[in-house]
């Protein structure tokens, strides 16, 4: 093995003139000249054109970051989560707001072409007031979604949230998620505002409001009840309320639907998890002329009182998981 000669190491008298040669050699004064050429003069003028040398630097470096690559980790849930998340073509604006082609929720293990949700279009903004504290919200988001649009804005702080969503004209037929759950055929425009507010850790602090409103919804060719081909049809919806104290307030519950008309009022004592939620709501179920005669004899196993009309007013009880009607 070879080793290479060392010198005596420098001395501090040696350093001035080790510079002289230094900067006078013909690579550096090449250097230095074409930086004088490129570069305007004078002290200030230089600052400036070193800071958007810098900015252009930081350009180039954003445009070639794999954004995609990036997102998707952190994107993705740990490998025991029951849904994974898919995105495609990720570029970065000239505002810093992502554009992502399609974003897709999807479960494991069931069938890619079902997924639970699938955007596409999704604009997501981030606050450059935040961007400058190191955080990116509130964050405002849009996405195409079914036919419609999704608008909204989310706000995360370590000990609070802060969510504000608007749904305008969402196909419910083009929502594949659906099947599975269902092996009927789906219909209908929905049209939703929520505005939510809290901490997550405690949900008794969850205040806010939600409207929904449909028209045309639709289930066709669904088995039920032994029927084959059933269908629910119900034409107008409309379910509002508000949210305080981690207590969900119905307003107003009306479903007018071609075969029975659903009305109620109450309210959801929220939980965590979402699904032991508590609850406790009065409902009448009327049936009109459409009603199917082989479904008429059901009726009378729903219990509560009966009107005159053959409307029934049962009690809905339990939680969301497991609901009991009396």
């Amino acid at each position: 093995m070879s080793t290479t000669a060392v010198g005596p190491p420098a001395r501090p008298a040696d350093l001035p003139a080790r510079s002289h040669l230094l900067t006078a050699h013909p690579a550096v004064v090449a250097s230095w000249r074409m930086a004088r050429a490129v570069a305007p003069n004078g002290t200030v003028p230089l600052a400036l054109y070193g800071v958007y040398a810098i900015l252009l630097y930081l350009v180039f470096v954003a445009a070639t970051f794999p954004h995609e690559l990036a997102l998707r980790q952190v994107l993705e849930p740990a490998a025991t989560a029951p849904v994974a998340v898919e995105v495609r073509g990720v570029r970065l604006g000239w505002t810093l707001a992502y554009t992502i082609d399609e974003l897709r929720l999807v479960r494991r293990g069931a069938d890619p072409a079902l997924p639970l949700l699938s955007a596409t279009h999704v604009h997501a903004a981030p606050s450059l007031l935040g961007l400058l504290r190191g955080r990116p919200f509130p964050l405002d988001l849009r996405a195409d979604l079914y036919g419609g649009t999704v608008e909204g804005t989310v706000d995360l702080e370590p000990d609070a949230f802060a969510v504000r969503a608007t749904l305008a004209n969402v196909d419910v037929g083009r929502y594949a998620g659906l099947r599975l759950f269902t092996a009927g055929s789906p219909h209908g425009r929905v049209d939703a505002t929520i505005e939510l507010a809290g901490n997550a850790a405690r949900v008794t602090t969850t205040a806010g409001r939600f409207d929904v409103r449909a028209v045309d919804l639709a289930l066709e060719g669904a088995d039920a009840f032994g029927l084959t081909g059933a269908g629910v049809h119900v034409p107008e919806l409309h379910v509002s309320g508000t949210i305080k104290g981690g207590r969900l307030e119905v307003g107003e519950m009306n479903a007018r639907g071609r075969e029975v008309g659903v009305s109620g009022t109450g309210n959801v004592l929220l939980a965590y998890p979402l699904a032991a939620s508590l609850l406790n709501l009065d409902v009448t179920l009327t049936p009109t002329a459409e009603f199917p005669e082989k479904l008429r004899p059901l009726l009378t196993l729903i219990p509560g009182d009966v009107g005159t009309d053959g409307a029934r007013h049962p009690h809905l009880s339990g939680t969301l998981a497991q609901p009991r009607l009396k």
